[in-house]
């Protein structure tokens, strides 16, 4: 009795191995039917139980070749043709210095920034004109010798004057002498002049880190940054693609919008190479009429620049969902799709500015399920594009 129950609990395993081996195999059997199975969008059932392909649609345009201008939208910075280093020219005292030189500060040309103490400029000025005054005094008195020994030697009939009135190139040096003080005059002035630390021009303070009783000699390092007016560019990297579909591009107008303000702005020039790296080139654009705006972008602040490019004859404006990879479209062409590659020259508010082309039977718009060369499709024009 005892073995017949042990044998009992020993098959009772056995059984249930397989039949989870059995579900098992008829689930992956499932799975790789299901698998193999042709796509349901393409297949149905006809009346007599077997399978049919289905073609897919094509939503497609039928463009009007038209004139039509592009628009390059980019992103540059605004910046300066250079900045000045503001460094003194005198050594001393820093005895005064402008409001108007602080950082972000506004100066006019020949304004006073700084001023060093003159104290050892005007002593030596007035040295050198005492000097003038003494050299002067001394090619007065060969003068008259000159005019003495003339007088002698007029009178000897032995054709001899006296040693005492013999000049012997006495008024050349007394006259060179003369000359000499007056340049140590000028020099004097100049160094007088450049205790007053000044610019050429028109300008704005980028930084500065003078203040009174500072002293400063023309070895120290800079005492200020400033760059001058009307010399704001907007510097904007742009692909070679863009540059080419704005032929001519210099003198091209713009706008540009910095901080919500608008600006007026043309093309000044075009960089002559592009950068390693990202292999774009760079627009300069100037700001129009900067004497006269009341308020100018700050260097270093990001601009959104949009320009116009020149109008065209005889192009499609295609809407962006038209364009497939690498700037494809495809076509319909006797119920089969066609790859092509327009000739592209930018894009505008309304789309993608192309050069016209023979459509065939539409320019399919969005996507085609499975879309290849040479598919079978059903065209049907497309709606609201």
């Amino acid at each position: 009795m005892q073995d017949t129950t042990n044998e009992k609990i020993e098959e009772a395993p056995k059984w249930k191995g397989i039949l989870q081996l059995a579900i098992i195999v008829l689930v992956v059997a499932v799975a790789i039917f299901f698998a193999r199975a042709p796509s349901r969008e393409f297949l149905e059932l006809d009346s007599g139980g077997g399978l049919t392909r289905i073609e897919p649609t094509a939503a497609v345009i039928q463009p009007q070749p038209t004139a039509a201008a592009h628009s390059v939208s980019l992103t540059g910075t605004v910046n300066t043709l250079g900045s000045v280093a503001v460094i003194p020219q005198a050594a001393g005292e820093v005895v005064y210095v402008a409001e108007n030189f602080r950082t972000g500060g506004e100066f006019s040309a020949d304004e006073t920034l700084v001023q060093i103490d003159t104290a050892k400029f005007d002593l030596r000025l007035a040295n050198a004109r005492l000097d003038l005054a003494v050299a002067e005094a001394n090619l007065r008195e060969v003068r008259d010798k000159q005019s003495r020994g003339n007088l002698s030697l007029a009178r000897n009939q032995a054709g001899s004057i006296d040693l005492y009135l013999d000049l012997d190139g006495e008024l050349e040096r007394a006259e060179a002498r003369v000359q000499l003080m007056r340049n140590k005059i000028a020099l004097a002035e100049i160094a007088l002049d450049e205790t007053r630390v000044r610019m050429p021009f028109d300008g704005h303070v980028r930084v500065t880190t003078i203040s009174v009783g500072q002293v400063v000699n023309p070895q120290m390092r800079q005492i200020g940054e400033v760059y001058a007016k009307n010399e704001l560019r907007v510097v904007v990297p742009i692909s070679m693609f863009d540059i080419d579909s704005l032929q001519p591009v210099a003198g091209r107008a713009a706008s540009v919008i910095v901080n919500g303000r608008a600006y007026r702005t043309v093309v000044e020039r075009v960089s002559k190479q592009v950068e390693n790296q990202t292999r774009l080139a760079m627009l300069f654009l100037l700001i129009l009429d900067q004497e006269n705006t009341e308020t100018l972008p700050l260097p270093g602040s990001f601009a959104n620049v949009i320009i116009e490019g020149p109008q065209r004859e005889n192009v499609f404006v295609l809407p962006e969902a038209s364009m497939q990879i690498n700037n494809s479209v495809w076509l319909v062409d006797d119920g089969a799709l066609v790859s092509f590659t327009p000739e592209s020259l930018g894009f505008t508010d309304e789309g993608w500015l192309v050069t016209a082309f023979d459509i065939m039977d539409g320019v399919v718009v969005g996507s085609v399920s499975g879309a290849r060369e040479g598919l079978d499709v059903i065209p049907i024009a497309a709606q609201n594009r």
